[in-house]
């Protein structure tokens, strides 16, 4: 009975499909090897397709069409989150992993990824490890629930959510960064994708909790390992510091308390 259980179990991850949706905006010129290790890095048994969603009208793609990848070029840049909502409507996978155009994947066995889903139901978001260019663990690539305390701490150096970045095993968080982050369909789905009103940060974090406001479960996974070299699409320092700032105090207009909103607001406005 058990070997039984077991082998429909393996036959269940191999059914498991997955997506790959990239949205790019002024990053083309890393899209040519991101794509190339998504092809190498992940099983083509595995491999529904890759989804390239072009946010940058100015720059053309042009990588080798095959029968699993899709281009849609976007007639203006419509945001992080808006052009990954282009992608996953046409997504066919089971799962689907939202990837920045500026990532290498390290790590090659997808199934492992894949198996985590499948042994728990109630994981309905997995993060990776996200790995600078020195090799070091990037911060801010998972962690605890934002709240002002927890701001005022991390701007002091307090920053408790960096023993779940630099765990070593398995942990459930409260959000994983967007960066490389696997989800599945259904659930993304359910809950409407990603709220499109973040135009860049902290829509990953809105995502995160609005699946575990379902009674699901996000899990960092730091065995699954990508590279991300980071910061090519903003070229001024000066938006990318505004479109952060927005984001942030967006978010606690939406799920913190109206005292918290206030404070990150009036606070915003002497850094933006």
């Amino acid at each position: 009975m058990n070997q039984c259980k077991k082998r429909i179990g393996i036959l269940d991850m191999l059914n498991k499909k997955l997506s790959v949706i990239i949205v790019n905006y002024k990053s083309a010129d890393f899209l040519e090897k991101c794509v190339a290790l998504v092809r190498e890095k992940i099983n083509e048994e595995f491999l529904e397709e890759i989804i390239i969603v072009n946010n940058d009208q100015k720059e053309k793609i042009e990588l080798d069409l095959q029968d699993n990848l899709k281009i849609i070029n976007n007639a203006k840049n419509v945001g992080f989150g808006a052009g990954n909502n282009v992608g996953a409507k046409l997504a066919k996978g089971d799962i689907v992993l939202f990837l920045n155009p500026d990532t290498e994947i390290i790590s090659t066995e997808i199934e492992k990824v894949i198996a985590l889903f499948n042994q728990d139901n109630k994981i309905d978001i997995v993060g990776s490890q996200l790995r600078l260019n020195n090799n070091e663990v990037q911060p801010w690539s998972a962690g605890h629930e934002i709240s002002l305390i927890n701001l005022i701490k991390n701007n002091l150096g307090l920053v408790k959510s960096q023993k779940i970045w630099k765990a070593e095993e398995e942990k459930m968080v409260d959000w994983v960064a967007g960066t490389a982050l696997f989800i599945r369909k259904d659930i993304f789905e359910k809950v409407g994708g990603f709220d499109e009103k973040f135009f860049m940060y902290f829509e990953d974090m809105d995502l995160c909790k609005r699946v575990r406001e379902t009674g699901k479960n996000i899990l960092y996974n730091p065995n699954f390992k990508v590279r991300h070299i980071g910061g090519k699409s903003y070229q001024e320092k000066g938006f990318q510091k505004r479109d952060y700032y927005k984001a942030q105090e967006y978010y606690f207009k939406k799920h913190r308390n109206f005292f918290e909103w206030l404070i990150v607001r009036i606070a915003s406005k002497f850094l933006y």
